[in-house]
Parts: structure tokens; sequence; C-alpha cells
């Protein structure tokens, strides 16, 4: 696989309503844009693996003039190996990853390349081209005792924002495996936008937009565990003054859970992946994807699962350039792009009162799958890393990995 560059051109997006709207895709997507005009293009893996190195260019510009970085060429190019070899040198979350795993289980059966092999057999440590520390499990005292060999790289796995550890710095990580798409290995943190081998008939969209539109409540609704962002808890408690939202979870008093639709749905304990939880989903138009943080590409599970559930997400973090990278096209609704929650709730309403503003935020639906399940997004990263393995050209060491996880946090 080379890394040529991805030239992008106004697609004319053809709404069901017959309209034609032209739509100006950022050139800063993951996903191929041309299957909207039915265009042939790759929809493989290669295709988010090549727009991932050419938008890493530019991510890795910004990462070495704020000096987190250090980027050079790699003297000793080796991409000729026959094999390349991962191993786990930490547990995941206290215990064994892939440990029994096959390598077309790992890396995916679509990878590009086939030459990677993954052991959590540490005896290999010295042989190996990669060691995959995960960030939870490390022991420092450990890592401070490793003779260390300057051609093996050191790759760090950590998916937490706003963990404030300036003790990493010190070990100089080459690469990471991260939510941030400017990591090593981003693909599919915690979800991926692929596009269909085969998109949905008009009929067929025209079909389920119906029974959607129909079916589903003009609400919002939301699930919090974690009451420490105040943020959030101050956006829904404003927001639901003019919109009605459905709100479980320990932040949320009893006699705030229940919007105007609510008590038409499932009576169950609502906990998060409970089967309460499913009918809200599919049963409201709308769902507040509001994240902890505001770190920089921090866009978690809840944004995709929304999306597979139906409902359109309402997102407050990070900025809307960072959705618009990795999201489907048209896909959510950002606060930041109004000026008050009565503009937001009343732009909530005409979507969900118009069928044809309604079927807008999902006609991507036609083109585009997402995937937000930890079995079907880890080859995503592990064929990225693998790819890397073998086009690899250049010495990457982390000066600050510590600022560049805490950026915009």
């Amino acid at each position: 696989m080379t890394c040529i560059q991805i030239n992008m051109t106004p697609v004319l997006l053809p709404y069901t309503n017959q309209e034609q709207q032209l739509v100006i895709f950022d050139s800063n997507v993951m996903y191929p844009i041309d299957v909207i005009n039915n265009h042939v293009v790759n929809t493989s893996i290669t295709y988010h693996l090549t727009k991932k190195n050419e938008l890493k260019l530019i991510d890795d510009a910004k990462a070495a003039n704020r000096k987190h970085k250090i980027i050079l060429p790699l003297i000793k190019y080796e991409n000729d190996l026959n094999s390349h070899l991962i191993v786990g040198y930490t547990n995941v979350f206290s215990k064994p990853k892939f440990c029994s795993s096959t390598n077309e289980e790992i890396f995916g059966k679509t990878c590009p390349y086939t030459n990677c092999k993954y052991t959590c057999d540490r005896t290999q440590e010295n042989t190996a081209q990669v060691l995959l520390m995960h960030k939870q499990d490390l022991d420092y005292e450990k890592l401070d005792s490793i003779k260390r060999d300057s051609d093996q790289i050191w790759l760090l796995w950590h998916d937490e924002p706003k963990e404030n550890s300036t003790q990493l710095n010190k070990y100089k990580f080459n690469w990471t495996m991260s939510y941030r798409t400017s990591a090593e290995a981003s693909l599919g943190a915690y979800g991926i936008t692929i596009a269909k081998e085969k998109p949905w008939s008009i009929g067929k969209f025209n079909s389920w937009v119906n029974k959607q539109f129909n079916e589903r409540h003009n609400q919002a609704v939301w699930f919090v565990s974690n009451c420490r962002p105040q943020k959030r808890l101050k956006k829904f408690h404003s927001l639901r003054q003019y919109f009605p939202i459905s709100a479980f979870g320990r932040c949320i008093k009893s006699n705030e859970s229940f919007s105007l639709n609510a008590q038409v749905l499932s009576k169950d304990k609502c906990n998060y992946q409970s089967t309460c939880e499913r009918d809200y989903l599919s049963k409201s138009k709308f769902y507040l994807a509001f994240e902890s943080q505001s770190c920089t590409d921090y866009i978690t599970e809840k944004f995709w699962r929304t999306l597979k559930f139906g409902a359109i997400p309402i997102v407050s973090g990070p900025e809307r350039e960072n959705y618009v990278r990795i999201a489907p096209p048209n896909s959510f609704i950002h606060t930041d792009d109004y000026s008050s929650d009565d503009k937001l709730a009343k732009a909530l309403y005409s979507i969900a009162t118009n069928r044809s503003l309604y079927e807008k935020y999902h006609y991507w639906r036609r083109y585009y799958d997402i995937y937000h399940e930890a079995k079907d997004l880890e080859p995503y990263r592990f064929c990225e890393i693998c790819c890397r393995l073998n086009t690899n050209k250049q010495r990457i060491w982390y000066e600050n990995i510590n600022d560049w996880f805490l950026e915009k946090c």
C-alpha cells in the first residue's frame, strides 16, 4: 500500500425530496465520500489507512511545533522484513489480551498486510519490533529497569482523557494507540464509518425514514452516571426547559427523569445497556451524546451507539471539526452551533416535525455503516499498526506525551 494524495471534490447530495443540495465535504474526513455519487471507489480499509496518513502529516507538524513530538527520518529502513512481531508487554485492564486469538481475529480479514504477529509471550520482548503497553497497567519500576533497544518501538495504548500523568514523559514512547486521530494507531478507537458494499435503494431508505419519523417520539433521551463534569449537567437542565428530555442515571433526580412522552415506554429500571435503555434509544428521535471532557478527538461509544440505534446525536465536548473527521456526513447536531438553548430547542422541534429536515440527518445511512463494538473495531486499530510497521520511514518519540493527551481538555 502506498500513501497517495486524495483530492476531495464537491459532492452533489441527491436528497429524496427532489432537492439538489451541494454539500462541500471537509477534506479532513477519514471515509470515502465518492460513494454518494455512485462513483467506483475502494471501500476497503486501505482508503482509511491512506487518508489517515495524509491527515497525520498535518497533525504531526502541529505536534512538532508544540514540542510534543520529535519526528526524524528513519535511518535504518526495515520495511522489507519478512515479519513484524508485536509483544503484549502489559495486561489490558488487568487481563491478558489476544493470547488465544488468531492473527486474522487480531488484524482482520481485509488488512493489506499479513506479516504481523501478536504474542503475549513476554520472553520474546528482545526480538520484538513493538512492545505494546497499556497505560492503566504500566509497571513504572519495571519500565525503569529495562535496557532499552533504540530500534524497538514502545507503543502506548491509552483511550482515557484528562489523566495528568507527567511521569509518562520520561519514557519517550515512540507510538501511541489512542482516540487521538493523530496517534499512530487511531482507526476505530470507539467507532468507525465504513462505506456500504451496496447502498440502500431509494425505496428502502424512504421506508426506513417513514417508519422512524412516524414512530419515534419528539424527545431526547440521556443516560448519565458520571456526575463530576458539571458543564453537561448544566446544559441538560437548561435545554430541558425548552425541549422534552427523558434522563436517567444516578446524576438525575427522580422527578427529572421523565419527559412528556416517557410514560408510554418501558418502566424497567433504566441502566446503561439495559432493555430500558434500548427502548428509549429506539423510540426517541434524539440522544444527548454529551462527552465528559472536551479533549481533542475524544468521541466515545455513546455517540456511535446513538447512530446504531437510529437516533440523532446531540453532541457536546470536542469541537465540531473533530466529529466531522470521523462521523458520517450530516449525522449529528453540535450544541456549539447554537447561541442559546432556546434556539437549539427550536431547531430540534423543526427536525422532529419536518420529515424533509429529519431525513437529511439520516441520508448517510443509504451509503454508510457504522461499527462501535470492540470485536469489530480492534482489527482496524491493529491493522493500522501492521500497516505502519510495513511502511514506516520515520523515527518518532513523544517528548511531552502528557501535554499531547491533554490538548484542549
